[in-house]
């Protein structure tokens, strides 16, 4: 475990056009943070082990029994000691399956201004951006709109008044930053992360949820608020965010937001999900860096990297061996605050394109799993090798139109996912309860006659494991002009 704490956990937007102050040390600020003084820890359920005897042997006191996981606990460590170091030396105690800091972010995000560009009220643009017709919207949609698939949306909220989405909302919802069911995406006017910065992601979700709907427009979507205005959210809040949405009817989580840090609570959580049957697709992030972010090189999520119109890497996109698929997030136009739309550039645009085309295929047929459904997109996609030098940018850019297509035609699925691990799909760490799949309703598709399950003895090569990095990293600040 880095004794530098390097987690971020954010939405992923910038600026389409990057400044020179991207080469300017003196506007460097070092990424990553934890809660001060906690620490999770997951107790073995084979040592019979009490969190009691945990916090006797580390001076540790509980702040809170996560609701829903078991043997999950949130500890408060003793004063004067480091809650990193103490994880470290945590972690060696059989009694425990792990153990690590509360992660948080402060995401070192321009600001708003330079980040994205207000479009106004005039909704044109959105019906009639490049993306649609370089994924093949208009093929899928004669074909699917996503009918009776919901689509969870954890992030900063949505303008739940927003005159484009309101519609779309599902009445299960909830704020897991104050703790209540108004999972509102508004300012605050307090610099909540300290980095002299007021509100720098305000927004986001609402822009997020436009995007799975100019996909889906049929679906439903479900706001799971887990980040605050200023973009920052903890390891407890994202977990609990996802299980929420898994237990009210989810088949499709959007985390547009990412650590470069592994945590082992996020990795049960999205775990959970997809042996449950939801698709959970993921950011890679916006540093231009092959350095392994999760939950996005996670083996049980779909990592997410951004190409522009002519399927060359964006330039703030990250890449490498543990990306999965690549989609259009440069000047995405979508939803935003307030009751408009706006232009966003960034990985988290290119992941709401894939968990919407997860809801048209998930519309098609119902009981595909999270295996079948990276299975296809990877079969699917476009190789755009020769436009990127090299660039590992995952198995090819998305190609919605084609995957929709081919399911309707009723052909037989992939035999081997090589996307996620088909050990996702059974099972969860630690001995909770057999998962019950989640089937949305299906859409009436006359060419669809059977169901073809794919064995789940083939296995898929995982992805590659984080190297603890004991360097500080840090990100410059990217700037619109």
């Amino acid at each position: 475990m880095s004794f530098f704490p390097r987690h971020w956990i954010r939405g992923c937007g910038v600026g389409l056009l990057i400044s020179l102050l991207w080469l300017n040390p003196v506007q460097a600020r070092i990424l990553g943070d934890s809660r001060d003084g906690e620490v999770l820890v997951r107790l073995n359920p084979v040592s019979g082990a009490t969190i009691a005897d945990i916090n006797t042997t580390f001076g540790t006191t509980t702040l809170e029994a996560v609701p829903g996981v078991p043997n999950l606990y949130r500890l408060r460590v003793p004063d004067g000691q480091d809650a990193t170091t103490l994880a470290a030396t945590m972690t060696a105690d059989i009694r425990l399956l792990y153990a690590h800091v509360n992660h948080i972010s402060r995401p070192p995000e321009a600001d708003p201004r330079g980040s994205r560009a207000w479009g106004g009220p005039d909704p044109t643009p959105y019906h009639n951006q490049y993306a649609g017709a370089m994924l093949g919207l208009a093929e899928a949609h004669a074909i699917t709109k996503g009918a009776g698939v919901v689509v969870a949306i954890l992030d900063t909220g949505v303008q739940l008044d927003h005159p484009a989405l309101s519609a779309a909302w599902t009445t299960a919802r909830y704020d897991f930053v104050n703790n209540d069911p108004t999972p509102e995406d508004t300012a605050n006017g307090i610099d909540d992360d300290g980095d002299t910065l007021i509100d720098e992601t305000v927004g986001h979700g609402t822009h997020i949820a436009g995007i799975v709907l100019y996909v889906a427009p049929e679906a439903k979507i479900m706001p799971v608020r887990v980040l605050d205005s200023d973009g920052s959210g903890d390891d407890v809040m994202i977990a609990k965010g996802i299980d929420y949405a898994v237990n009210n009817g989810a088949n499709v989580i959007n985390l547009s937001l990412g650590t470069s840090d592994k945590s082992d609570v996020l990795d049960d959580a999205i775990h959970r999900a997809t042996a449950n049957g939801v698709f959970v697709v993921s950011a890679a992030g916006n540093e231009n860096t092959q350095t392994i972010q999760f939950p996005a090189a996670a083996n049980c999520s779909v990592g997410i990297t951004s190409v522009g119109p002519s399927d060359v890497k964006s330039s703030f996109s990250n890449y490498g061996s543990w990306v999965d698929l690549s989609s259009p997030g440069e000047s995405i136009y979508s939803a935003l605050i307030p009751s408009g739309y706006g232009w966003w550039s960034g990985t988290s645009m290119a992941t709401p394109f894939v968990a919407g085309q997860a809801a048209l295929l998930k519309a098609i047929r119902p009981s595909l799993t999270a295996y079948d459904i990276a299975a296809l997109m990877r079969d699917t996609a476009k190789d755009i090798r020769d436009q990127n030098d090299g660039t590992d940018l995952g198995r090819g850019r998305i190609q919605i139109g084609a995957s929709v297509t081919r399911l309707n035609q009723g052909g037989i699925l992939p035999d081997s996912g090589g996307l996620i691990s088909s050990s996702c799909l059974v099972g969860e760490p630690a001995g909770t309860a057999t998962p019950t799949p989640r089937v949305p309703t299906a859409t009436a598709i006359a060419s669809i006659t059977a169901t073809v399950t794919v064995p789940v003895t083939v296995i898929a090569t995982p992805k590659p494991s984080a190297t603890p990095n004991l360097s500080i990293r840090v990100r410059l600040p990217l700037v619109w002009r």
